[in-house]
């Protein structure tokens, strides 16, 4: 099909017409020589003007009769190619977005498991620090305030101190890289309020939505809208 569009583009620039480019170029060219030699001072020059802007919108109109054929064969040629691009580029996009599904869903069971081992670690310094203070209250009790008192700042430093929890690090790849981004999972609209946070959303604006979500770092609650966080993946070529 493209050679087809080929061979019509140069049969247009080829075919020997009443007028070609060459002679089109010479007038176009000498009534520009005209126009600016052109003077109007008196009735019969005015005239004169003004017939040859009748004709210097004849010589526009041909310059463009002339160049159409060219145009619209180079118009549907390109229109042709993209085509045929799309065509090969629509599986590869398909490919593309069910991979970082993928990936992204990995990586956010991945966070998930550490936020899970992150809480139970805060629940059993948590634990550890009740224990100690109850601790302390019984040494207290009993009159050992020297013991009462250790174990009471050993509670404050254990309560006090950051969870942090070891946890296995994903492989890097150069040219992958994630990041983290929400997902509207459903809106009923019924219970979308007309405006939250000095935004208006409503209509439903799902853009608008997740503008607030977005700038809340996932944290705002808007009654009659559910998200989740997910994993977004950018590729870039190697």
């Amino acid at each position: 099909m493209a050679e087809n569009v080929n061979e019509t583009v140069m049969s247009v620039i080829g075919n020997p017409t009443a007028i070609d480019e060459n002679s089109l170029k010479t007038e176009t060219v000498s009534l520009e020589v005209r126009a600016d030699a052109l003077k109007v001072t008196n009735d019969e020059e005015y005239q004169d003007a003004a017939e040859f802007l009748k004709t210097l919108k004849d010589q526009a109109g041909k310059v463009k009769d002339f160049f159409k054929p060219l145009k619209d064969a180079a118009h549907k040629a390109h229109k042709e190619v993209c085509d045929r691009e799309k065509l090969m580029l629509d599986p590869l996009t398909k490919a593309e977005s069910v991979i970082k599904k993928a990936v992204g869903e990995y990586l956010a069971e991945q966070e998930r498991k550490r936020k899970a081992a992150e809480e139970r670690a805060r629940q059993a310094a948590k634990a550890e620090a009740d224990r100690l203070l109850a601790e302390a209250a019984a040494l207290e009790n009993e009159g050992k305030t020297e013991e009462a008192t250790a174990a009471m700042e050993e509670a404050e430093i254990i309560d006090g101190a950051t969870v942090a929890v070891p946890v296995a690090s994903t492989a890097k790849v150069k040219g992958v890289s994630s990041s983290k981004d929400w997902e509207i999972v459903g809106i009923n609209d019924a219970k979308v309020p007309v405006a939250i946070a000095g935004t208006v959303i409503r209509p439903v604006d799902n853009k608008a939505i997740m503008r607030l979500i977005r700038a809340s770092k996932g944290t705002i609650q808007i009654p009659g809208v559910t998200y989740k966080e997910v994993m977004k993946i950018s590729a870039r070529r190697s």
